[in-house]
């Protein structure tokens, strides 16, 4: 996994900060490969339903927090299908391949 401690504790921080308690992040996608270099962070948070529009916010919310406390980073945020939302291969990506922070 090609994350720090600190910016673990930033991320998990963040995203209870903004999502409360409940809310679990993993981390997917090329950050996970510790044989490559750079990529963005790609987030999967599940454990809290949300609306669609619960979600754009708090997308946005927590994008503005983690580029605040990260520094200028390319972060992707993908969260747990919206009620009634269909199962996308961006979730089972995520799904089958996170590693949980």
């Amino acid at each position: 996994m090609r994350l720090t401690p600190q910016q673990i504790d930033i991320i998990k921080a963040t995203v209870h900060d903004v999502l409360g308690p409940d809310a679990r992040v993993s981390l997917f996608g090329s950050r996970l490969d510790d044989r490559r270099k750079g990529g963005d962070i790609d987030l999967y948070i599940d454990g809290r339903v949300m609306t669609l529009d619960e979600q754009l916010d708090a997308k946005l919310l927590l994008l503005v927090q983690l580029k605040r406390r990260l520094g200028d980073q390319k972060i992707d945020i993908v969260f747990a299908p919206a009620s009634g939302q269909a199962l996308w291969p961006i979730h089972q990506s995520a799904i089958q391949q996170g590693q949980r922070l």
